[in-house]
């Protein structure tokens, strides 16, 4: 398999992007849009091939700069990593290029588009009347096959006209929910990356870990201030007393939940290349 990110001026999510891609596929390529400079140094520096790519980002134009360098019985899986993809998306996406379409593209809501289709807005994606060049891909999928035939298009080509030898599936996704996230940082060192990382991706350390801290040293504080009081013991007293022990005993569970889940989460995201193409 290989991982193709399509990007531009995305230095701040490449890294992390580019080590996460690296669980499930045997090659991982950056199409660098624009010769963003500092994106294509850190994607060299995280085990990346870099393309440069100046053209357009339809599909047939991304096929015919990937075709080329496309081993022989390669899978292609190409992500367009922009705000409206995230990285805990991977395995999902991954997930759907083994379904065995010859071609399998996935465009953003019509909404998205960077062509607006106000004047038709009850066509659906993937109508015969609807071009490449009228829609942004979000992920697609293409075997070797596939990707060569897409290549051959235009950009005012349709999905529908490839030979009827090419199995095809073209969906159009739903809005995201809620507003859309923006990122601030326009630079950022590699342990903010990996901590943006951490965070966009829900990772149990930050889910659990955090949590369990806090308890934790909550529980501690207590119990270190209970046993300093030179006072009698009450009734109020054994109530902080097993609030400290609830804190503690909640925080040791939280960290120890955070860690399992990370070392299972580490052995489950390399399962899918061990797990042969059918």
């Amino acid at each position: 398999m290989r991982l193709v990110l399509v990007v531009r001026e995305q230095a701040l999510r490449i890294a992390s992007a580019v080590v996460r891609a690296q669980d499930f596929a045997d090659r991982v390529t950056i199409l660098n849009l624009e010769g963003d400079l500092e994106t294509a140094e850190l994607a060299e520096t995280a085990g990346a091939e870099v393309i440069d790519h100046n053209g357009s980002t339809d599909a047939p134009s991304i096929a015919k700069a990937l075709v080329e360098s496309t081993a022989e019985l390669e899978r292609t899986v190409i992500i367009s990593l922009d705000s409206d993809w995230k990285l805990s998306d991977m395995a999902r996406t991954v997930g759907l290029s083994r379904q065995g379409h010859d071609v399998f593209i996935a465009f953003k809501h019509r909404t998205k588009n960077r062509k607006t289709t106000e004047n038709r807005p009850d066509i659906p994606i993937d109508s015969d009347t609807y071009t490449y060049d009228e829609a942004d891909i979000q992920f697609a999928y293409c075997s070797q096959s596939g990707l060569k035939a897409v290549s051959e298009q235009s950009q005012n080509s349709v999905p529908a006209e490839l030979d009827s030898s090419i199995d095809v599936r073209v969906v159009e996704l739903d809005l995201p929910a809620g507003p859309p996230r923006r990122e601030s940082l326009a630079s950022a060192s590699r342990f903010a990356q990996f901590f943006y990382w951490m965070l966009e991706s829900k990772h149990p350390l930050i889910t659990f870990g955090v949590p369990g801290v806090a308890f934790f040293w909550v529980g501690f504080e207590m119990a270190n201030e209970l046993i300093n009081f030179q006072g009698p013991h009450d009734s109020v007293s054994l109530g902080v007393a097993l609030a400290a022990f609830a804190a503690t005993l909640v925080g040791v569970f939280s960290l120890t939940t955070s860690l399992i889940l990370y070392v299972l989460g580490k052995q489950v995201n390399r399962m899918p290349n061990r797990t042969p193409f059918k």
